[in-house]
C-alpha cells in the first residue's frame, strides 16, 4: 500500500501516507485523483513518508516526470485558495526525494500552496495551530478516515 489518502473532517486536515515501495506510476496517479477530485486539495495536508519507505526503483528523473505532470494537472484548474501542506519524513532515502521534490517545488513556486518540512509532528501541529489532542491525533493518524489508495498494479513477469 504505497500511497493512502486520509482525511479528518473534525480537523479538517488531510494526511497522506507513503509506505513501502513507491514508483513514479502510483505518484502520477495520486496526482491525477487529486486533479479530478479538487475538493481533497482545497484542505491542509500532512504528508508523512515512513521509515520504510522504498525507492529502489525511483530516480529523481522518474520525480522530474511525476512533477512536470503534477504542474500540467494542477495549473489548468486555476486553484483560488491558498492552502498548508506539510511534510514529516522518517525515511533517509525518502529524504533525498522530498529534497529533490521540495527544491524543484520552491524554484518554480505555486500561488495555492504554502510548503515546508518538519521535522517532528510536534512542529507541523504548532503549523497547523492544533491543540494537544489534535495534534496527537496527527501524529498517529486516529480519526482519519481512508479516501484513496495509490498502489500500481504489478508489471507482468517476463
Amino acid at each position: 500500500m504505497p500511497i493512502i489518502l486520509r482525511h479528518n473532517d473534525e480537523l479538517e486536515v488531510s494526511r497522506v501516507e507513503y509506505f513501502g515501495a513507491v514508483r513514479a506510476e502510483d505518484m502520477h496517479n495520486h496526482a491525477a485523483f487529486n486533479a479530478d477530485n479538487p475538493v481533497w486539495l482545497g484542505f491542509d495536508c500532512i504528508s508523512v513518508i515512513h521509515a520504510d519507505l522504498d525507492v529502489a526503483s525511483f530516480s529523481l528523473a522518474d520525480l522530474d516526470g511525476v512533477f512536470k505532470a503534477h504542474r500540467d494537472l494542477f495549473e489548468p484548474l486555476n486553484l483560488l485558495f491558498m492552502r498548508r501542506s506539510g511534510w514529516v519524513c522518517e525515511s533517509a532515502a525518502g529524504q533525498r526525494l522530498l529534497d529533490h521534490w521540495l527544491g524543484r517545488r520552491n524554484a518554480h513556486g505555486s500561488p495555492w500552496a504554502e510548503v515546508r518540512q518538519f521535522d517532528t509532528f510536534a512542529g507541523a501541529s504548532d503549523w497547523l495551530m492544533l491543540n494537544p489532542d489534535d495534534s496527537s491525533a496527527l501524529a498517529s493518524g486516529e480519526g482519519f478516515r481512508e479516501i484513496a489508495r495509490f498502489k500500481a498494479a504489478p508489471k507482468p513477469a517476463r
